[in-house]
């Protein structure tokens, strides 16, 4: 991503025998679709011209300062807005990331809102650029975990030969004298050499400390053989005895002259049947079947193509079909048809 660099200040040390620079970059992404879509639940179709088709549209400040003995201070405040009602994301001053830290050596250390080590890799290897074109897209309920804590702290080791860490706590902060706190703790391992990407992660969410905790696993490969890279992803969510298995399957193509073709295949089986409310701390509900009964079962397919105007602009469109069968119930298919722009600064 290109980003403005703005040089703010470059102070000499008393001893004159080093220096001391601070940097802060102002950067940003806008994207917006329009698109034909079908609600696989109702079966009404709207047109609609949507924010953050690939990306979510977001601007934002980040900087550091160097330290000395390898050492940086660092910062990052985030917020995302809605390109096409030119609205904030949510109601708070910086929805997505607003936090400080320390790195060298050692690895990166983040304290305050920052992404959650499970989301680090969630989406890396997912169709279309796991965008609203992804499979998984309406039919995958393992994207439903908390991406981005309050109160967080966040840790990420230095990269060994490929190889590399991070985990992250989010402090509920909502302690009562007759319940302990909610907490969001999310821990991943990943390997990157070459054609191959491999990673596990796992992120666990409580209300509070008497709540049953709701888990969120995946596991995610590709291996880029050149002419093409293969993408695969695993997910499971399980809750109190209840759980869902889900797969997606894909390929990046490309096509040359900035061109690039994804598509892929994903599913979706399990008692787990969605989500409903808060989960930030105050508490999910987990909508299940009853014990006995059969599973739903989600299938989504998609094709997506995206051209690279220039290094910081790209053009995309694409088409994803989602099909729900619940049992004793019809089918409930959706689409989506969609052409959209990403512009990045």
């Amino acid at each position: 991503m290109m980003k403005k660099s703005i040089v703010l200040v470059a102070a000499t040390l008393a001893t004159g025998a080093a220096m001391a620079q601070s940097s802060v970059t102002l950067y940003g992404l806008a994207d917006i679709y329009l698109a034909s879509q079908k609600n696989a639940a109702t079966g009404q179709r709207v047109t609609k011209l949507e924010s953050s088709g690939i990306y979510e549209s977001r601007f934002g400040f980040k900087g550091s300062e160097d330290l000395g003995g390898g050492y940086k201070a660092n910062f990052q405040l985030e917020q995302g807005f809605a390109l096409d009602a030119g609205t904030a994301s949510t109601g708070q001053a910086f929805s997505r990331q607003s936090w400080v830290g320390i790195s060298g050596g050692f690895g990166d250390a983040r304290f305050g809102k920052a992404w959650s080590a499970f989301d680090d890799v969630s989406g890396s290897t997912l169709a279309a650029k796991n965008s609203v074109l992804a499979p998984n897209q309406g039919t995958w309920l393992t994207t439903s975990y908390k991406d981005n804590p309050n109160n967080g702290l966040y840790y990420a080791t230095p990269e060994f030969g490929g190889l590399s860490a991070a985990v992250s706590y989010g402090l509920g902060e909502n302690k009562t004298p007759t319940t302990g706190a909610g907490s969001i703790t999310s821990v991943h391992v990943k390997y990157g050499k070459g054609p191959l990407f491999a990673a596990v992660a796992y992120q666990t969410e409580k209300a509070t400390s008497a709540a049953k905790a709701i888990n969120f696993t995946r596991l995610s490969g590709s291996y880029d053989f050149g002419p093409a890279k293969l993408l695969a992803s695993y997910g499971r969510v399980s809750h109190d005895g209840s759980r869902t298995n889900e797969w997606a399957l894909g390929a990046d193509v490309p096509l040359g002259g900035g061109w690039l073709l994804s598509g892929g295949v994903a599913n979706s089986k399990g008692g787990i049947t969605g989500f409903t409310g808060d989960a930030n701390y105050t508490g999910k509900l987990v909508n299940t079947l009853a014990p006995g009964a059969a599973d739903v079962k989600r299938t989504g397919y998609s094709v997506a193509a995206f051209y690279s105007l220039s290094k910081r602009t790209t053009v995309y469109g694409g088409y994803r079909s989602n099909t729900t069968k619940v049992p004793g119930a019809a089918d409930q298919d959706g689409s989506l048809l969609a052409v959209g722009m990403l512009h990045t600064f």
